[in-house]
């Protein structure tokens, strides 16, 4: 069977089926994957026989991704300076993702650190931690009433809600696992939702509950945290406040395709300064904020944008999230654009919007394919230096926090033993 992107460059049609009724009218399991998958052919994956064996495919998936992840960049602890108070009393490694949570948390209640949904929006929008960070000496301690009396004020979820961090403002508790849930999933494209819900699902029963979602918190935490905190405010919005709630599939989509897209608007918005567009240069600026290149690298990229772009109409925000969402499928646009190089084909503007339209299904706007090309084309031949542009769109990945998400070994350790038992389970 080929792989999952083996399957996508070859354009493969496959579809799910459910085990319960084999693909009858009028299923559940079937109409909410069909529902998602849509009709769109590059959006479907292999065929994987029944729920279970879905599960343990995507957790094999995301699992050897996460241990490629994890070899590649793994994290050591590191000093948090000035937040050293901060984090005193607090149970979780002192990794850089800690350290960039801890900078920006702007509560603390016993001895744990919270942001609120304020804190959460800066921290993805700015890498420099003196923008939007808290320093101790500003850090509120909650009383048990206060805490209680946020998680009273936690929104309930439904399918109408629509930017819930910016709505949350301060009023919010969100913890160390919660954070780094949420930022691995800002970089999963659309079509890997449905891995990701059958991953926490643990049951297979296409609802998802407060002690499925716990599962993935001790996994985020590193293995170090034998119990997880009773109530958030995320816990309080999805599960309410007695653990009675569910997430269901189309529940789950709607958050995910919500918090993208809110992330997207911060971002475009702190850059477009009221005027519904961002002028090339700036998008230039927004692109390289978020990576870790010199200055002098920067200025190579300034440069060219300078020179080559000759009427700057500006990027809409449709243009730059169409943009934004291609890079969570780089690594498939990765491969496609390497066969170009194995064959020792250069990469034209015309085939690179084919490899982005194989990869993603949809075609990248023009300008965008242009304005990737007036950066990236070093000696203006009409030609992508993919490798070039691989390399800053990953860094701008990496440095935003969205993946390498690092998994330590006890995590790992369990986690393989969760895929081995899905999938004996799947087999039977």
């Amino acid at each position: 069977m080929l792989c999952r992107r083996g399957s996508r460059l070859l354009g493969t049609l496959t579809r799910y089926t459910c085990t319960q009724c084999d693909g009858a009218s009028g299923c559940h399991d079937n109409r909410s994957v069909t529902r998602f998958l849509g009709n769109n052919q590059h959006n479907k994956r292999n065929t994987w026989k029944g729920v279970g064996l879905l599960g343990g495919a995507a957790l094999v998936t995301g699992a050897v991704s996460a241990q490629k992840e994890e070899d590649d960049d793994e994290e050591e602890e590191v000093e948090i300076d000035h937040d050293a108070q901060k984090a005193q009393g607090t149970r979780y490694r002192r990794t850089r993702m800690f350290a960039h949570f801890c900078s920006f948390s702007s509560l603390k209640y016993k001895t744990e650190l919270f942001m609120t949904g304020e804190d959460f929006l800066k921290a993805i929008l700015y890498k420099d931690q003196t923008r939007g960070g808290v320093r101790y000496s500003d850090l509120t301690y909650l009383s048990d009433e206060e805490y209680q009396q946020i998680l009273d004020q936690a929104p309930s979820h439904n399918l109408e809600t629509r930017g819930l961090f910016r709505a949350l403002g301060k009023v919010a508790v969100i913890s160390y696992p919660e954070y780094l849930f949420l930022v691995s999933i800002l970089s999963k494209p659309r079509d890997h939702f449905l891995k990701t819900f059958q991953m926490i699902d643990v049951d297979s029963n296409w609802v998802l509950t407060k002690d499925e979602f716990e599962l993935v918190e001790k996994l985020f935490s590193k293995g170090l945290v034998e119990d997880n905190i009773e109530n958030t405010t995320l816990k309080v919005h999805f599960f309410k406040m007695d653990g009675s709630g569910v997430i269901t599939f189309d529940d789950f989509v709607h958050f995910l395709d919500s918090i993208q897209k809110e992330c997207l608007e911060l971002e475009f918005n702190e850059y477009a300064k009221g005027s519904g567009r961002i002028q090339e240069i700036d998008f230039t600026e927004l692109l390289l904020a978020r990576t870790l290149l010199s200055e002098i690298e920067k200025d190579k990229y300034r440069g060219r944008i300078m020179s080559r772009s000759d009427v700057d109409s500006g990027v809409s925000f449709f243009q730059y999230s169409q943009f934004m969402n291609l890079l969570n499928d780089i690594h498939d646009l990765e491969i496609a654009l390497r066969m170009f190089q194995i064959a020792k084909k250069p990469v034209t503007q015309e085939e690179f919007q084919r490899a982005v339209r194989v990869c993603t299904g949809t075609p990248l706007d023009d300008k965008m394919v242009q304005l990737t090309f007036e950066l990236f084309d070093e000696d203006g031949d009409g030609h992508l230096g993919h490798e070039e542009f691989m390399k800053v769109m990953k860094n701008r990945i990496r440095s935003r926090g969205t993946v390498n998400v690092e998994i330590p070994p006890k995590s790992w350790k369990a986690f393989r033993k969760c895929v081995h038992e899905r999938m004996m389970v799947a087999a039977i």
